[in-house]
């Protein structure tokens, strides 16, 4: 029997006029086919039948004034083709309380609360179709049977893109849900979800919902710019497998209310809040996860929550790397911490953690840090490289650290604060910046089998006021004294060695008989012990001085000790002359002292005036060294602080502050950097806490005269009026050591040592190149020193993995060897990268910006043909150099402006024509005068130049002129600086259009100060498809035929909001099409150049 096979026309040229009739004649299996048109109708249909758009895709539109467009009974549907549009605003688009309705390459546009709703026994089948529904949900389902979406886009709606209740299933493949002011995909009740290979993104609320009882299975997907990546709030099962989120204004994946989801191979990136959060007695597995750049801790686990965590990677976290708190219990076994600007790992709050197998590499403060009653083990780990201490336990923490390894920390290798306890077995402690081990007043340590080696300071300091117990310890190498006791409070040292440290191998800084020694081994030390009783130590025999003696410093071994690491720095001879004269003062007071002749008067403490990056800091923490070792100070060591460490904001506050800040120091050094900040430019007016800190430092310093040197630092000239400020800080700081400029040679010569320490070197043709790099910077406000010394060898490094990244096997020479490839200015001294070329035709090559170009030529024509008038005798207009750059990120502001300040200097009319880049953190500061002084500092760096400042517009708030937000201060000293010097400098202000002309009405002088603005639109598709083509060349790959088409689509289905990222875009889709191909690639045992070469279409979806 032939299948029936129905026509419809509305004009009558078919069977039937009306899609209804055709329907209500149609046996089971018919096809009904309907001419192009609109045909206002309600279907209800019961039959198996097909219902298909005649000539193709988009061509017909069912779209009822009233009621749902097609509703399914019973039995199989099959839909084609078809546009369904509803007007109704109570009942959905599609509705499908029985039967299965399968549609295929349709597009529903919904406008009640869902666009397409399976319930009862009912389902939906759905195959490239296209879902959008301003008003609310996209696809809805509370049937018990299946329903499916593949190869979706389901967009633009009121609420949820999917949604699964009650006990309702749905499998999602290869979809990409996107623009929702709801959830991508919501779950609750018992339903279930599969989502396999979709993509979530701009969701206003978490990108995935699981709440209730309900169960999602999430395989290879993708959640970006949403409110929260993954939400799970379920006592279902939940497993997410191969899901990266990224770029959300929340947290990446959140735990609540006692779940316990299977995380895989899962992986947050740059996140405004957590990556991991877990919370509510949540548990949870996870395995092989990444949570990278996250703004908030990156894995935070609190209130009670017990997740299990494997082979976990943690990176460039913006503060914390990890937070454990509020009593949770997780459980963490090969995690790795690298890079957080905070702390790797906080536990606090009464949190009991296991870490086995850890790694916490490169945190900016301490690698572990145990306060407010955290707990915790931390077994067989390895920190290394923190900016502060290794580990740190206080305010009634207690730690247990075995078989670690903790080096090459900034501060102490272990820190054991007041009401911390720590325990110690079998662990190593090396190259501490400061002392291997410090116990504070009120801090506890019990050490076993412990091995510290090459501390700065002493390998183990225990401060008045501190227990200590070590068994069968080792200290070796230490800068100091090995051993040191500073109080009388209990402390015992059984079977320990001490051995080739710098001062004594023990040392009791107080008489007292709570020093419990037994077995110790004591050798090679720098200076003789001393402790114990006069008696016993007369009865050792051994040169031994009795507890509370002053051991004179036995000759410094050859090339070795602070005084010899303070001669082999690089330049600054003026300085080392000065400090090493100060050094033989105090050697010749102390041998007075010793024959009765009275000391002559000296301070000690010092100012440090020169510019950032000339080794300030590591010659103050020498100079502690030093009086260390010839008695004059207790301990040496070095306490860092500015302005922020010392002054408070409330009266009163900044006194306690500064006292705390200074009895850290007692013993040692306290290095005050930019010390004139806290001079306030309030001109008397309101609160001055930073003059109330200076007269507290003035007091302490004289009420501690013999056991503190203070040194203060900061540029010449604010340090001169930082001393006139005060008559008490004149006549306390006596003496003034003044640190330059590091010369070119200079800095070679630091790079070069940079490269012996890491093991690499450079070849003849580099160190040329070098110092051709080096003779072309600045040395204005902004130059580094040493620090441009270090960012010029870092940048290096990475040319050279860039460069050996295109050999198929790199050799170890080539592995060490730095070329002047690497250093990015060749030897001869042309311009790197083409710089050398026309910036007039460096614009005209950028891609797209065609108004943009048309603009800056016109402007540069006028100031050259100003230019040549000028030189002929005749009247030059005078022209405004400063721009408004107007428009969305990522459309080439930046580059413009160096290009812009680049012609300018090419016609004389700046200098350098240099950009200088500032946003409004560069500008304003934190406290009264902090901001005038910062805006012009960046301004003097930007002088001969090109000063752009991004986001202009933050500089004033909405909050409107009444408010003290100081953005105002910033933008008032720049009109003056502006006016000031008024040919030295161009400023160009960028941002958002609407935003910058807000931004040119808060204040009169802005508007005549900037009378010219360009708009900046956004790139076409195509010429994001350009953008991509040539950052693929760059990087050695190449479009295959069919793949610009398909990223022309891609980029016409991105809506051009707020967030569109334009060229960002086009670089982070070719990173992704990149890691796509490798993944592709790795199912091919020996691909092709032609594989590795070429990206395909399908490298712009995951697989």
């Amino acid at each position: 029997m032939s299948r029936q096979m129905l026509t419809v026309a509305a004009d009558g040229t078919g069977d039937h006029r009306t899609v209804g009739e055709a329907v209500a004649r149609a046996r089971a299996g018919a096809v009904v086919r309907i001419a192009p048109g609109r045909y206002e109708e309600s279907l209800t249909i019961s039959a198996a039948i097909t219902l298909t758009a005649a000539e193709g895709e988009g061509t017909v539109e069912l779209a009822p004034r009233r009621g749902t467009a097609l509703t399914l009974t019973r039995d199989a549907v099959m839909v084609r083709d078809l546009v369904l549009r509803g007007h109704d605003d109570e009942l959905p688009v599609v509705d499908a309380p029985r039967g299965q309705l399968a549609m295929d390459r349709c597009d529903i546009h919904g406008s009640a609360w869902s666009a397409l709703f399976a319930r009862d026994g009912g389902s939906l089948a759905l195959r490239q179709c296209r879902i959008s529904n301003p008003v609310g949900a996209g696809v809805v389902s509370t049937s018990s049977a299946e329903s499916f979406l593949e190869n979706c886009v389901v967009e633009h709606l009121g609420t949820s893109a999917v949604v699964a209740g009650e006990r309702g299933r749905i499998t999602a493949r290869f979809s990409r849900l996107r623009d929702t002011r709801g959830n991508g995909v919501l779950t609750n009740g018992q339903a279930h979800v599969l989502l396999e290979e979709c993509e979530i993104s701009a969701t206003g609320k978490p990108g995935v919902a699981v709440e209730e009882e309900s169960s999602v299975r999430m395989v290879r997907g993708t959640v970006r710019k949403a409110a929260v990546g993954v939400f799970v709030n379920s006592a279902g099962l939940v497993v997410l497998e191969d899901v990266a989120v990224s770029d959300v204004t929340g947290h990446g994946f959140v735990l609540g209310g006692g779940s316990s989801p299977t995380l895989t191979r899962c992986s947050t990136e740059r996140t405004s809040g957590h990556g991991l959060l877990v919370t509510e007695r949540s548990r949870g597995t996870f395995e092989g996860c990444v949570f990278a750049t996250a703004e908030e801790p990156a894995v935070r686990v609190t209130g009670f929550s017990s997740p299990v965590l494997m082979d976990t990677v943690v990176h460039d976290s913006k503060g914390t790397g990890v937070l454990l708190d509020e009593d949770s219990a997780a459980e963490f076994n090969r995690l790795e911490v690298r890079d957080s600007a905070g702390s790797g790992i906080v536990i606090r709050s009464g949190a009991n953690p296991l870490l086995l197998r850890a790694t916490v590499t490169g945190a900016g403060a301490h690698g572990v840090e145990v306060v407010k009653d955290g707990r915790g083990r931390l077994e067989e780990s390895v920190v290394e490289r923190s900016g502060d201490s290794a580990v740190h336990v206080s305010g009634h923490g207690n730690l247990f650290v075995g078989k670690g390894r903790l080096r090459s920390s900034t501060g102490a290798g272990i820190h054991i604060g007041a009401l911390g306890t720590l325990t110690l077995r079998d662990t190593e402690v090396d190259e501490s910046g400061g002392a291997g081990i410090h116990i504070a007043a009120e801090g506890e340590l019990a050490a076993v089998r412990a091995v510290l080696t090459g501390a700065a300071e002493c390998g183990v300091l225990v401060s008045a006021g501190a227990r200590a117990s070590l068994n069968g310890c080792e200290v070796t190498g230490s800068g100091a004294d090995g051993i040191r006791v500073e109080g009388t409070d209990a402390v015992s040292l059984t079977g320990c060695t001490v051995r080739a440290n710098r001062g004594s191998g023990v040392r009791q800084m107080v008489p007292g008989d709570r020093l419990a020694v037994e077995g110790l081994a004591s050798a090679e030390n720098g200076a003789p012990d001393a402790w114990g009783t006069a008696q016993d130590a007369g009865a050792a025999g051994d040169g031994r001085l009795p507890g509370g003696a002053a051991p004179a410093a036995a000759e410094t071994r050859s090339g070795t000790g602070p005084v010899a690491e303070l001669e082999s720095l690089i330049g600054l001879d003026e300085v080392k002359q000065q400090v090493l004269t100060l050094i033989n003062l105090n050697r010749m007071a102390q041998r007075r002292a010793s024959i009765g002749m009275p000391a002559p008067p000296m301070s000690r403490h010092l100012v440090f005036a020169g510019p950032p990056g000339t080794g300030k800091t590591t010659v103050a923490r020498l100079y502690g060294s030093i009086l260390a070792s010839l008695g004059v100070l207790r301990s040496g060591h070095l306490v860092e602080v500015s302005r922020a460490d010392l002054v408070a904001q409330i009266i009163g506050g900044t006194a306690i502050k500064t006292t705390e800040t200074f009895n850290k120091a007692l013993g040692g050094v306290l290095f005050v950097d930019e010390a004139y900040t806290l001079l306030s430019d309030g001109g008397g007016s309101g609160a001055d806490f930073g003059r109330e800190a200076i007269d507290t430092l003035v007091k302490l310093m004289e009420d501690h005269r013999e056991d503190v040197v203070v040194v203060a630092a900061g540029y010449p000239k604010e340090m001169t009026d930082f001393l006139a400020s005060n008559p008490g800080l004149a006549s306390r700081f006596t003496r003034s050591v003044e640190f330059s400029d590091y010369t070119s040679d200079e800095l070679v010569t630091i790079v070069e040592r940079m490269c012996t320490g890491h093991h690499y070197e450079l070849d003849p043709a580099a160190r040329a190149a070098l110092l051709t790099r080096f003779e072309r910077i600045p040395r204005d406000a902004g130059f580094g020193n040493g620090r441009t010394a270090r960012k010029v060898f870092e940048e290096m490094v990475d040319r050279q993995a860039s460069r050996l990244a295109a050999l198929p096997e790199a050799g170890e020479r080539e592995l060490a060897v730095l070329t002047a490839e690497d250093v990015g200015v060749p030897a001869g001294g042309a311009q790197e990268d083409g710089q050398d070329e026309d910036p007039l035709l460096r614009l005209d090559a950028l891609v797209g910006l065609a108004a943009v170009k048309r603009e800056v030529s016109d402007l540069v024509n006028l100031l050259a043909t100003a230019r040549r008038r000028k030189e002929a005798g005749l009247p030059a207009p005078r022209i405004s150099n400063h721009l408004v750059f107007a428009g969305p990120p990522g459309t080439g502001k930046t580059t413009v402006a160096r290009l812009y300040g680049e012609l300018l200097a090419s016609l004389g009319v700046l200098p350098r024509g240099q950009l200088v880049e500032v946003s409004r953190a560069d500008l304003v500061g934190r406290y009264v005068g902090h901001t005038a002084q910062l805006t012009r500092e960046v301004f003097e760096r930007a002088l001969g130049g090109v000063l752009f400042i991004d986001e202009a517009y933050t500089l004033t708030p909405r909050s409107g002129a009444g408010s003290s937000d100081f953005g105002q201060e910033a933008v008032e000293t720049l009109l003056k600086l502006m006016e000031d010097h008024r040919d030295e400098v161009v400023v160009i202000a960028a941002g958002y259009t609407a935003e910058m002309n807000r931004f040119l009405g808060s204040n009169p002088g802005l508007d005549s100060r900037f009378p010219r603005r360009i708009e900046f639109p956004d790139y076409s598709s195509d010429e994001l498809v350009t953008i991509v083509r040539m950052h693929a060349a760059d990087n050695g790959y190449e479009c295959a035929p069919g793949t610009a088409n398909a990223l022309r689509n891609h980029f016409d289905g991105i809506p051009r909001e707020a967030t569109f990222g334009n060229a960002r875009l086009a670089r982070q889709t070719l990173e992704q099409m990149m890691t796509h191909q490798a993944g592709r690639l790795s199912t091919i045992a020996v691909p092709s150049l032609d594989d590795l070469r070429l990206l395909l279409p399908e490298d712009l979806s995951p697989r």
